[in-house]
């Protein structure tokens, strides 16, 4: 399911334009003044309340993310990488997801960090789709900034994604899109630039980045996101650096959750913390806190639909 983009005022445009990969659409036209009458809106791709209704009826569809490879190991402390806690993680997370009959869920990581032969498989046999579905959904989102229908907004910079992972997270949007997948969960640890490489940093904490206010997914991302939040904050504190101080942070340039409107349906990432935390640095209370975050999360999402969404 491609985002829905509407165009409104469209009997005042004299022209029509394709854009397909490669930027084929009509790039002198898109200066003419009749553009320019055109108003870009992202519709809302899904409500909390649809959300609600589909699981009374039937299941939920979840993606579960964890963030990183064995070759791109994100933050590290002392020999931890991220990309293994992440991955740990994410077995557990899929186990409580999978016993669950409300749930369908997918994991793209092994336990050992690498990504799983199904999504490798896709990147590469849908290499030309995935660009083309990067740079449409980039060069629309460029458009409706600049006849100022968007916004644009950095609230926190990150790292830009290497090539390889851009790819790979864009082919996670896109194959959620066109699976009609309900929720993604990005599981990522947290660490901040100029910390010395063995040693503590003064930050810990989780934090949860959410779409954009502007985007197509954020307000069923945001009440799924406060159900997290509170579970998780009965086992871990909240952030301290000062940016994320909200904790649950909009954000429009994560590919994660759906940059450029990239994605239709829910989208998380979660920063269960500092890697340097000694909860998650120590070996012998580590798999006790990564399966009292993996419940905390699933227990989150639970009871986004079985109570009231949470609204503090």
């Amino acid at each position: 399911m491609a985002t829905r983009i509407k165009i409104l005022t469209v009997s005042l445009l004299a022209f029509s334009f394709t854009y397909w990969a490669g930027f084929a659409y009509l790039g002198t036209m898109l200066e003419t003044p009749a553009y320019y009458l055109a108003s870009l809106i992202f519709e809302k791709t899904t409500s909390p309340e649809e959300l609600i209704k589909k699981y009374e009826n039937g299941n939920i569809k979840i993606l579960i993310v964890p963030g990183h490879d064995k070759e791109n190991y994100g933050a590290q402390y002392r020999g931890v990488t991220e990309s293994s806690l992440n991955a740990e993680l994410g077995v557990q997370l899929f186990e409580y997801f999978r016993k669950d009959p409300k749930f369908t869920v997918f994991l793209t990581n092994k336990s050992t960090g690498e990504y799983n032969g199904w999504i490798l498989d896709y990147v590469k046999s849908q290499d030309t789709a995935i660009n083309a579905f990067k740079e449409k959904t980039k060069a629309i989102f460029k458009n409706a900034v600049k006849i100022g229908a968007i916004k644009q907004e950095t609230k926190i910079l990150h790292n830009p994604a290497t090539d390889n992972a851009s790819k790979i997270l864009y082919g996670v949007n896109k194959w959620a899109n066109d699976n009609d997948i309900d929720m993604v969960l990005h599981l990522h640890f947290n660490d901040y630039p100029g910390r010395k490489y063995d040693m503590p940093g003064k930050y810990k904490g989780f934090a949860i980045y959410i779409p954009d206010d502007q985007l197509p997914n954020h307000q069923a991302s945001l009440e799924i996101a406060r159900s997290i939040r509170k579970e998780i904050k009965k086992i871990q504190t909240e952030s301290n650096f000062s940016k994320e101080k909200d904790i649950i942070i909009e954000d429009q340039q994560l590919i994660a959750v759906g940059a450029n409107a990239s994605r239709d349906g829910v989208s998380i990432l979660i920063e269960y913390g500092y890697i340097y935390e000694p909860e998650f640095y120590d070996k012998e209370i580590r798999p006790y806190a990564l399966r009292d975050a993996a419940i905390a999360t699933y227990q989150g999402v639970k009871n986004f639909f079985e109570q009231k969404p949470v609204r503090n």
